[in-house]
């Protein structure tokens, strides 16, 4: 997530979520990624195996939609979520 993202822009995120969060908290996280199993589990593999994970397949098929639920400490652990997934290809993070 941080990957790209100026230092202002950061701190402003970081911030907000501070502002909007109590930490530890259970925090969303929202991918679109090709319904292909592989990806599926690389994006899984940055997620602790007790994390709550909803899954969606699009009407076509071609694509999955996953939510994932995971008690984070603090803004780091979803910078560092988010720019793990965004090096996995073909993966979108909302």
């Amino acid at each position: 997530m941080n990957e790209g993202m100026s230092d202002d822009k950061l701190a402003k995120v970081r911030a907000s979520l501070n502002a909007r969060h109590d930490w530890p908290c259970s925090y969303m996280f929202k991918f679109i990624a090709p319904n292909d199993p592989a990806v599926v589990a690389e994006i899984l593999t940055h997620f602790p195996g007790h994390t709550d994970c909803k899954n969606r397949l699009s009407s076509g098929g071609k694509y999955i939609s996953l939510t994932i639920h995971e008690v984070v400490q603090g803004p780091d652990c979803i910078f560092t979520r988010y720019s793990c997934a965004s090096n996995i290809k073909g993966v979108l993070a909302l």
